[in-house]
């Protein structure tokens, strides 16, 4: 029987990997970012005016849904695919949201969203 991590423990391994840790965090919400942010400062993006005729249905970028906001992303998978999708401008690096961003945290189905299901096996 495999032991539930403790929600002291959760918090050590968070501060270890320097990902910043909410004071009303359920141990739901500390084993999400747990799984999904990686350390380091997160990214202040504008999506860029123009995208084109590019079909971003399969990408995170399609999280974006107003093209005049300003975001907050935690450094994780999620920022570095929409990072790289070359869609948005990056203003600042930083461990803290501004007041005036919208903070696009990873959601809970991103695997089986945008990681085919969230596994490394070949489909047969």
């Amino acid at each position: 029987m495999e032991k539930k991590p403790t929600k002291a423990y959760l918090v050590k391994q968070l501060r270890k990997q320097e990902i910043p840790v909410p004071k009303d965090a359920t141990i739901e919400m500390l084993k999400h970012r747990l799984k999904y942010w990686l350390g380091g400062e997160g990214f202040h993006v504008r999506p860029l005016k123009y995208t084109g005729a590019i079909n971003f249905s399969d990408s995170p970028v399609k999280l974006l849904v107003d093209k005049n906001a300003l975001y907050w992303i935690p450094n994780s998978e999620m920022a570095h695919a929409i990072v790289g999708s070359r869609v948005v401008l990056i203003l600042d690096r930083t461990n803290e949201p501004s007041n005036d961003a919208i903070i696009l945290d990873v959601p809970i189905d991103y695997d089986e969203v945008f990681n085919d299901g969230g596994n490394d096996n070949t489909n047969p």
